[in-house]
C-alpha cells in the first residue's frame, strides 16, 4: 500500500480519475459538460423514443407478416368448419345412397367447385359413392381406420398423405363425419360416412368482392403467400390467380433448417426492406408470408435519419456556440486578467487588466478587486524593499565595524606579544591574534562582496592561508611551500567561522611543528563539495608528523590547538580523522547546511 503518495490499494484509481478531469480544466469544457448534464436526460428520452418508433417501424413489416400467417390459418380453419358444417347437414337428412348422391353433387356444384372430391364411404371406408371436381386425385379406394369418426357428430380432420407425386405440388385435408344411410321409404338400414378432400389452397373464382383473402391473391398486393408442405416443397397460396416468384435462396435455406415438427414454431425474417414470416396453419402444413416495407415507412426511416443529423448537428452546432461565447464571454476576459497579474509579478508595472463593458460584471468586480490589491500589495512591496535595502546596509556597517573592531583587538594583541618575555606566553598571545585577524579576515569578506548570508571560500581561504604565514614570518614560497586549492563554495557564517579557525589552527600548528630546524616541506590546503550535500576539508603535510612524545608534551603544556579543532569540528557536524603515513594528513568531511540548496558561489 502506497501510503506516501496519499493513496493507497482502494484508492488506485485516483490518478486515473485525475487525468479524466483534467480533460475539463478549461471553462469552456465544463459548459458545455454542464450543458450535456443539462440536457441529457432530455436527449436521452427523445432518443429512446425515437429508437423506439425505428425499431417499430421497421419491425412493421414482421408484424405484418406475422399477422398475415394468422389471417391465412385462420381462413383455413373457417374453411374446414363450413365443410364440416355442411357435411353434418347431411348426413342429418337420413338419406339413400342416390339422395346422398345428388345432395352432394349439388353442394359441389353450389360451392363453385371448391372441394376436390366429396364422397359416401361405407361402414369400413371404402368409397360407394365419390362426386369430383374434374380433377381427380390418386385416393386409396378406402379410407384408414385411425381417419374415421367413432361416435355420432365426431368430426375427423386430417392432413391428406397422396402416394406418388403431389398433384399441382398443393396440399390437402380430409375431413370425415358419421352418417346414416336410409331405404327409399326413410328408414335406417346401415351406417357410412361421409368426407370430403379440400385443398389448402384458395380459388379466385369462389371468393367474393370485399373478401379479405383477395389481399392475398392480388399481383402486386401488400402481401404474398405460399403453402410449405411437410417435405419443405413451397406452392403459392392461389391455385387460379398471379403466381408470385420464388422466395430468394437465403429465405429457401432458411425455411429447410426449421424442424419437420411444426406444432410451436413461428418465425420471422428480414431481407432488405422485405420481412418473411413462417408459422403452422391447420391441415398439418405451414404457411410463407412476406410483406415489404411501404412508402409511408420508408419516409418515416429516411425522416428518422434526417432528424438523427438534424439533431447531432443543432447539439453540436450549440456545444461549438457555447464554447465560443464562453471564449469570448469569459475565458478571453480571464487570460487578459490572467497576463495583467503576470505583467505585473514580473515587475511590468502597475496592474491593468484592461476591464470594459464587454466583460461580464463578475469578471469587472474580480479586475477591479485585483488592481485594489495589486496596488496595496505594490505599496507594501516598496516599503518592505526600502526596508530591506536599510537592514543590508546596517548589516554591512555591523560587519564592518566588527572586522575593525577585531582587527583593532588583533593589533592590541600584537603589540601585547612584542612586550612578552616569556616564549610559552607570547606563543599563546600570537595564536590568539592569528584567530581574531582569522576572524576579522572572514568579517571583511562578508562586508566587501555584499553576500550577507553565505561566503565563497574560493579566495577567503587562499587569503587566509597567506596571512597565517605571513603572521609566522614565513613566505609561502619559500622554505614552506603553501597550496591552496578551494573550490568555489559557499557556505553559511555559521559553517564559515568554525572552518576558518579549524584551517587556521591546523595551518599554524604545522608551520611550528612539522618543519623543525629548517626543514623544507609543503603544505596543501583542499575544501572542496563532495555531493549536494557534503564537503570535505583536507589539509596536509609531509613534515614529521605528530609524534607520540611530542603530541603527549604539546597536550601537556596547553592542549588547546587540539581541543579547538575538535570542538569546531562536532560544530561542523563532521569527524575528523588524523592519518600519519609520510607526515600528517587532516581528514574533515562534514555536511553542508541546506543540502540542495548549498550552491557554489558566483565566480
Amino acid at each position: 500500500m502506497d501510503r506516501k503518495k496519499g493513496y493507497g490499494r482502494p484508492g488506485h484509481n485516483a490518478p486515473r480519475v485525475a487525468r479524466l478531469w483534467r480533460l475539463f480544466d478549461t471553462v469552456s469544457a465544463r459548459m458545455m459538460l454542464i450543458i450535456l448534464f443539462s440536457a441529457g436526460p432530455i436527449a436521452v428520452i427523445g432518443g429512446l423514443q425515437a429508437w423506439n418508433s425505428y425499431r417499430h417501424t421497421l419491425a412493421a413489416p414482421a408484424f405484418r407478416a406475422d399477422m398475415a400467417v394468422s389471417r391465412i390459418d385462420l381462413e383455413i380453419r373457417h374453411d374446414v368448419d363450413h365443410v364440416s358444417a355442411l357435411l353434418l347437414s347431411v348426413s342429418h337428412m337420413s338419406l339413400d345412397e342416390p339422395g346422398i348422391a345428388r345432395t352432394l353433387q349439388l353442394a359441389q356444384s353450389l360451392t363453385g367447385h371448391f372441394y376436390r372430391q366429396m364422397a359416401l364411404l361405407d361402414d369400413r371406408g371404402m368409397i360407394q359413392v365419390a362426386v369430383d371436381s374434374g380433377r381427380p386425385l390418386p385416393l386409396p379406394a378406402q379410407v384408414p381406420d385411425d381417419d374415421l369418426p367413432r361416435f355420432s357428430g365426431d368430426v375427423r380432420i386430417r392432413p391428406l398423405v397422396i402416394a406418388g407425386p403431389n398433384p399441382g405440388g398443393y396440399s390437402y385435408i380430409r375431413i370425415t363425419v358419421p352418417t346414416a344411410i336410409a331405404d327409399s321409404e326413410g328408414n335406417i338400414v346401415r351406417k357410412g360416412f361421409l368426407t370430403a378432400i379440400m385443398p389448402v389452397v384458395w380459388s379466385r373464382h369462389h371468393l367474393q368482392i370485399g373478401d379479405p383473402r383477395l389481399d392475398f391473391i392480388q399481383q402486386d398486393g401488400a402481401i404474398e403467400a405460399w403453402i410449405v408442405g411437410r417435405n419443405h416443397d413451397i406452392a403459392p397460396l392461389c391455385d387460379d390467380c398471379w403466381q408470385p416468384g420464388a422466395p430468394p435462396p437465403q429465405v429457401i435455406r432458411w425455411i429447410r433448417s426449421m424442424p419437420s415438427d411444426l406444432s410451436n414454431t413461428r418465425r420471422t425474417f428480414s431481407v432488405g426492406d422485405a420481412a418473411y414470416a413462417y408459422g403452422p396453419v391447420e391441415g398439418g402444413v405451414a404457411a410463407l408470408t412476406v410483406t415489404r416495407r411501404n412508402s409511408a415507412e420508408t419516409h418515416a426511416l429516411i425522416m428518422f435519419a434526417v432528424w438523427l443529423f438534424v439533431i447531432v448537428a443543432l447539439l453540436a452546432f450549440g456545444l461549438a456556440g457555447v464554447a465560443q461565447s464562453a471564449n469570448i464571454l469569459l475565458v478571453a476576459p480571464l487570460r487578459r486578467l490572467t497576463s495583467s497579474v503576470g505583467l505585473w509579478q514580473s515587475g511590468g508595472g502597475v496592474f491593468d487588466a484592461h476591464a470594459s463593458w464587454a466583460m461580464p460584471t463578475e469578471i469587472r468586480r474580480l479586475a477591479h478587486a485585483f488592481t485594489q490589491a495589486t496596488r496595496s500589495l505594490t505599496r507594501h512591496e516598496q516599503r518592505l524593499a526600502r526596508a530591506s535595502v536599510r537592514q543590508e546596509l546596517l548589516m554591512k556597517e555591523v560587519h564592518h565595524r566588527v572586522k575593525n573592531n577585531l582587527q583593532i583587538v588583533a593589533s592590541l594583541l600584537n603589540l601585547q606579544v612584542s612586550r612578552i618575555r616569556q616564549p610559552e606566553a607570547r606563543e599563546e598571545f600570537a595564536q590568539a591574534r592569528d584567530r581574531v585577524r582569522a576572524l576579522a579576515t572572514l568579517h571583511r569578506y562578508l562586508y566587501a562582496e555584499g553576500e550577507l548570508f553565505s561566503l565563497s571560500m574560493e579566495h577567503f581561504a587562499t587569503e587566509l592561508c597567506g596571512q597565517i604565514f605571513q603572521a609566522a614570518g614565513e613566505d609561502r614560497d619559500g622554505r614552506i611551500v603553501l597550496s591552496v586549492s578551494a573550490e568555489k563554495l559557499a557556505l553559511e557564517p555559521d559553517q564559515a567561522v568554525p572552518l576558518a579557525l579549524i584551517i587556521t589552527e591546523i595551518v599554524t600548528n604545522a608551520i611550528k611543528y612539522a618543519f623543525p630546524d629548517g626543514r623544507r616541506g609543503t603544505i596543501t590546503v583542499r575544501l572542496n563539495q563532495v555531493d549536494a550535500r557534503q564537503a570535505r576539508l583536507e589539509i596536509a603535510d609531509d613534515g614529521i608528523g605528530l609524534a607520540q612524545g611530542r603530541l603527549r608534551a604539546t597536550v601537556d603544556r596547553t592542549g588547546i590547538g587540539m581541543q579547538l579543532i575538535r570542538g569546531f569540528a562536532r560544530q561542523l557536524g563532521g569527524t575528523l580523522t588524523i592519518v600519519e603515513e609520510g607526515g600528517t594528513r587532516y581528514i574533515l568531511p562534514f555536511p553542508l547546511k541546506g543540502g540542495d540548496a548549498a550552491a557554489a558561489a558566483p565566480g
